[in-house]
This record gives C-alpha cells, sequence and structure tokens, in this order.
C-alpha cells in the first residue's frame, strides 16, 4: 500500500519537474521560438473592373467601332460611331443592292445632317451630289425622290456605276447618344460590248436619258430614267435619215432592260406601242409627235432610234 502511494507521488514529481523544466527554460533565454509550419499565405484579390460599355454598344447590340462600309470609301461619320452589321435586301439581275445599317454615335443629329462640318456636307465635298435620290426598296430598280427628313447622295457616276447613300429615322438617347439608319445602295458594272469602237476610255454612266441631274437638263420629254447601271456608249456615228441611234449598255438581262425602259417611259407619259421581247416604240405628243423605237438585242450593247419630231 505504502509502495502505491510511494509510486504515484514520484510519477506526479516527474511530471510537474517536466512543466517546470520546459518553463525554466523559456525564462532563462527569453528566446524562445516556436517553429511550425505556415498557414498559407491567402492574396486578397480585387473584384475585377468591368470594361466600360460604350453606350452605343448598349443602343445598338452586336455593333462595333465604325471602319468603312463597301459603295462608300473614306465614309466620313463621327470618330464616336458605332455601327451594326447590317441587313442586306434586293440585288439580282438590273437591280440595286441595297444594306441597311444602325448607326450610333455620342452627338447629335447635326453632326450627320448638318449645313457644315456634318457626314453630309463633307460627302457633297468629296464630290457625292445632294440630288436626293434612292432606290424604290419595293423593286429595287427605279430610282425615287427622297423625302425631307430622308436625306441622300449619290456619286457622280465616272468610272463606276452610281452607289447611293441614305440617312434617316434619327432619335437621341440619354447621355447625349444618338442613333439612325443609313442605307448603301450599289449595282455591279455592266458587262458591256468589246469593242473599242463603242466603249472606250473611263466609263461614264447615266441615270437618265437627258443626263445624271434630278431635273430635266433639256426637252423634258427625253427626262426618262434609264436602267440601273447605264452605262454611255462612246459611237458617235449611227444616224440615218430622220433619226439618230443612240447606244447603251445596262446591267441586268434583256428583259430587265426592255421592261424597265417600258415602264419608265409610260411612267413619263410616252404611249407605248408595238411591243416584243426585245424592245417597242415609244410615242408622245401631237404636232408634232416625238417618236423613240428601242430595240434591245442584248443589254450589253443596245440602242434607242430617236427619230426627228413629225
Amino acid at each position: 500500500m505504502v509502495s502505491r502511494t510511494i509510486n504515484a507521488l514520484a510519477s506526479g514529481f516527474i511530471f510537474i519537474l517536466a512543466i517546470c523544466l520546459v518553463a525554466c527554460g523559456a525564462t532563462t533565454t527569453g528566446k524562445v521560438t516556436a517553429t511550425a509550419t505556415p498557414n498559407p499565405t491567402a492574396t486578397a484579390t480585387a473584384p475585377a473592373t468591368a470594361t466600360p460599355i460604350p453606350g452605343c454598344a448598349q443602343l445598338d447590340p452586336g455593333s462595333s467601332p465604325f471602319v468603312s462600309v463597301n459603295g462608300a470609301p473614306g465614309l466620313p461619320l463621327p470618330a464616336s460611331a458605332y455601327i451594326n452589321a447590317g441587313s442586306q435586301s434586293g440585288g439580282g439581275a438590273g437591280a440595286y443592292s441595297v444594306h441597311t445599317y444602325t448607326v450610333c454615335f455620342q452627338g447629335g443629329e447635326s453632326a450627320i445632317d448638318g449645313s457644315t462640318g456634318s457626314t453630309i456636307s463633307k460627302l457633297n465635298q468629296m464630290q457625292w451630289a445632294l440630288n436626293n435620290l434612292f432606290p424604290d426598296t419595293t423593286n429595287f430598280t427605279y430610282l425615287d425622290y427622297c423625302s425631307n427628313s430622308h436625306n441622300c447622295l449619290n456619286t457622280t457616276g465616272w468610272g463606276n456605276p452610281f452607289a447611293f447613300i441614305g440617312f434617316d429615322q434619327y432619335a437621341s438617347h440619354n447621355g447625349g447618344y444618338t442613333t439612325f439608319r443609313m442605307q448603301v445602295a450599289t449595282i455591279g458594272a455592266p458587262s458591256c460590248l468589246n469593242d473599242p469602237t463603242y466603249y472606250s476610255g473611263s466609263p461614264k454612266y447615266t441615270l437618265y436619258y437627258d443626263g445624271t441631274s434630278p431635273s430635266p437638263t433639256g426637252d423634258p420629254r427625253n427626262h426618262f430614267q434609264m436602267p440601273p447601271g447605264t452605262r454611255l456608249s462612246t459611237f458617235q456615228g449611227g444616224g440615218t435619215a430622220g433619226s439618230t441611234y443612240v447606244y447603251f449598255c445596262s446591267a441586268g438581262t434583256q428583259s430587265t432592260v426592255v421592261a424597265f425602259l417600258m415602264h419608265s417611259m409610260s411612267n413619263d407619259g410616252w404611249a407605248i406601242s408595238a411591243s416584243s421581247a426585245s424592245g417597242f416604240t415609244a410615242t408622245i405628243g401631237s404636232g408634232p409627235t416625238y417618236t423613240i423605237t428601242i430595240d434591245v438585242q442584248n443589254p450589253n450593247n443596245y440602242y434607242l432610234r430617236v427619230f426627228i419630231p413629225m
């Protein structure tokens, strides 16, 4: 019994002594260094800063900064302009192809249609004519006049067929943004007769029989529209007693050229007779009567025979 008690006391003494030694060691040296495996350092990551989305990217989803569009090289839109991918309509034989875009920029409408320093005034300085003509988007061949709220311009028609550009449907938005519709109409060059007697030098295109102005430049009877992509022939011959032959080359097919001229001339008051797949006769007035015979054997070189008024 005594032996057990002594052993228990001895064990307790040894435990207390061990604790004391550790404590005393700490007191004696004053430099107890705890060696332990450090916890991984937690790096505080700041929330990612979202790239600011331009107002135009929100107002015109899918748009991107404007660079250029086909048919209007060097188009001077505002520097902040965004444009969407656009949609295409029209096209085909003898018809204009029209691309329609939504454009957005930070600024007012006057930056596009103002009298000075605007996109339209700069285009005018670049030899785009402010004729306010644009293809009729119900048939993509005939030219219509643009309304007051729809400003349209066209190229000069030298070297390449006419291209047209129109601006309308302006809308103002918060933040000083403006959106509008822009349409560009183009047509490919016609395949003209490969004969320098008829087609040589830089191509010259025309919109009307009497020229490129939307207003008559001479006898108003001759102010009817020619088919899209019509090139003037350089041939100066072809006269016969009582009549003159005038040659043209147009985009499209025999049927589209004949159909267009028939519609165009009748729309301007000419009476149509003797119609066939290759042409017709058109007359207007009485005392004198003006007569033109249209013969389109091939759209790459056809003629209008203009008779002396009788």
